[in-house]
C-alpha cells in the first residue's frame, strides 16, 4: 500500500511513513496500487480519489467529514467506488458518514511512537490539566471552557497550547505554540489531556495522556477513557483527580494494545 496525504494534513507526511510504514503515493502507473488517502478535503483530493484506477482506501481525518457533508457532488464522487474501504475513529464520525451513504470501521489512530511515553502520572491535591487548540477556533477547542473551569476549581491549574489569548490568569498558563518534543516532555508533569470537542478524530491529547497513564478525558466516549456530558459533570470528574493515588494502568495497557490496528501498519 502507498499513501496521499491531503494537502490540508500535509505536516502528518513524516508520521506517516515513520510510524505506519508507508510510501508516498507517485500517481503514475498506479493501475494496480492500493492507495490510502489520508484526508479528503480539497478538490484536488476528491479529483485524485476518482482518477485513481487501482485500490482505494480512506482514513477520514475529522474536519474533512464535514466539508464533504456540505458537497453533494464529492459525496456522488465516494459513493461510485462501494468497494472502497473506509476507516474512521469513533461512532460521531460513523454515523456522519453513514448518513451520506458511506460504510465505515472504526479504528483509533495515533502517529508517534507509544514508547516516546512512559507512565510519569503522580498523585496531586492540585492537578495540572493541559489542552491543545487552533488560532482562531477556541471556542470549538474548549478554551472559554478552560477559563470558567479555572474559576471553579481554584487548585487546578491549566495549561493551553498552540493557542489562546495571553493575560494574567491566576490558574491559567498559555503557551502558544511550541515545539513537539518541548510539548511532549511538558505533558509528563501533568494529570490530565482534556479534550471537549464534540466534532474531533481521536486526539493525541487523549492518546498522550492515556499512555503516560494519567486520566485524560474526551466529550466524544472512548472506551477506558473518561468522559462527561456537560460542564457540572466535567467538574465532577476533574475533582476525582484529586483522589486518585496510582497511574491509569488499566487505559494504558489497554490503548497500547489496540491504537493503530490498521491492516497496513505491521
Amino acid at each position: 500500500m502507498r499513501y496521499r496525504c491531503s494537502a490540508s494534513v500535509v505536516n502528518f507526511r513524516d508520521k506517516l511513513e515513520k510510524i505506519w510504514g508507508l510510501r508516498e503515493w507517485e500517481g503514475i502507473h498506479d493501475e494496480d496500487q492500493d492507495v490510502l488517502f489520508f484526508g479528503l478535503y480539497i478538490k484536488w483530493d476528491f479529483d485524485a480519489y476518482w482518477m485513481h484506477e487501482g485500490k482505494k482506501t480512506v482514513f477520514w481525518c475529522g474536519s474533512d467529514i464535514i466539508n464533504v457533508q456540505q458537497n453533494w457532488e464529492w459525496q456522488r464522487r465516494v459513493r461510485l467506488f462501494p468497494e472502497a474501504k473506509h476507516y474512521c475513529e469513533n461512532e460521531v464520525e460513523q454515523k456522519e458518514l453513514a448518513e451520506i451513504g458511506i460504510e465505515s470501521e472504526i479504528v483509533q489512530s495515533f502517529l508517534d511512537d507509544i514508547d516516546k511515553f512512559p507512565v510519569s502520572f503522580k498523585p496531586t491535591d492540585k492537578p495540572h490539566i493541559f489542552m491543545s487548540g487552533h488560532p482562531n477556533r477556541e471556542e470549538e477547542y474548549g478554551f472559554s471552557l478552560a477559563m470558567r473551569l479555572a474559576e471553579r476549581l481554584p487548585d487546578f491549574t491549566f495549561h493551553l497550547y498552540g493557542a489562546g489569548q495571553r493575560g494574567k490568569f491566576k490558574n491559567i498558563i498559555i503557551h502558544g505554540q511550541v515545539p513537539e518534543k518541548d510539548f511532549n516532555e511538558e505533558i509528563k508533569n501533568y494529570h490530565c489531556g482534556l479534550r471537549p470537542n464534540d466534532h474531533d478524530g481521536f486526539s493525541e491529547i487523549v492518546a498522550k495522556s492515556v499512555l503516560m497513564g494519567q486520566y485524560p478525558i474526551s466529550f466524544i466516549p472512548y472506551k477506558n477513557i473518561w468522559t462527561f456530558k456537560d460542564e457540572d459533570d466535567l467538574v465532577k470528574q476533574l475533582e476525582k483527580l484529586k483522589t486518585i493515588r496510582k497511574p491509569n494502568k488499566e487505559g494504558r495497557n489497554y490503548w497500547r494494545k489496540n491504537i493503530n490496528k490498521f491492516p497496513w501498519v505491521k
